[in-house]
């Protein structure tokens, strides 16, 4: 297991938190895995203590599970969260999509456009595809205007990569997500509300089929 060591300033407490979270979000440390303080403390440079002090807030937003006498366990990602995060993000990018239309301008689509091609350069780099994916999405939000929905979007977005990491076991959603984006953007060029919210959602959708798949996949079940 290679975790990334986070710089300073961060306390060593933040640094074990970020460490360890983005290690599940990019799923270096797989959902139901036991974390083992010591080798989370030579993966990450830092004694054990941080590592510790750092559990509880882990648990607290649902990213492990401490079982006494047991051990901490990674979260597993359910079709239930899926769901819930699935339904917030619809409501969310449907909003979007509908106060950025009459604001965008050609300089946001040529930026739309440079995430769309370093998307493309990291179609073998799941981790980087991920990252750059929620880019993506939060500029659409900040594109809005509506400074809540650029936070609502950032509670979510750890989420959405966990699972968006699990849609890309599913044959071709590197490919096809690629192709969602590529339609986002051309419905933002010719300003077409309604066609560019049906993007989004089929977007969404397909995103939403592909994580669920994966997790029947990884239950042994048919997909």
């Amino acid at each position: 297991m290679s975790l990334f060591k986070v710089q300073q300033p961060l306390s060593l407490k933040q640094q074990a938190y970020e460490g360890i979270k983005n290690a599940i979000i990019n799923h270096i440390i797989l959902p139901g895995e036991v974390l083992y303080e010591r080798s989370l403390s030579e993966n990450l440079g830092i004694s054990r203590t941080p590592i510790r002090e750092a559990i509880p807030l882990l648990e607290l937003e649902g990213w492990v599970t401490s079982i006494p006498r047991k051990g901490t366990f990674v979260s597993t990602i359910t079709e239930r969260d899926v769901e819930e995060v699935i339904q917030i993000r619809r409501a969310i990018e449907v909003l979007v999509i509908e106060l950025l239309i009459p604001i965008i301008s050609p300089n946001h689509i040529q930026k739309l456009e440079q995430l769309y091609s370093k998307q493309v350069e990291e179609k073998q780099d799941n981790k980087s595809f991920i990252s750059t994916d929620k880019d993506f999405h939060i500029y659409l939000a900040e594109l809005s205007g509506n400074r809540r929905l650029v936070q609502l979007m950032q509670t979510i977005s750890n989420q959405i990569r966990w699972f968006g990491v699990s849609a890309l076991h599913s044959p071709n959603r590197t490919e096809q997500t690629l192709k969602e984006h590529a339609l986002i953007i051309e419905c933002l060029k010719n300003k077409d509300v309604e066609k560019a919210k049906k993007a989004v959602l089929d977007h969404i959708e397909c995103t939403r089929m592909a994580v669920l798949s994966s997790l029947k996949i990884k239950k042994g079940e048919k997909p």
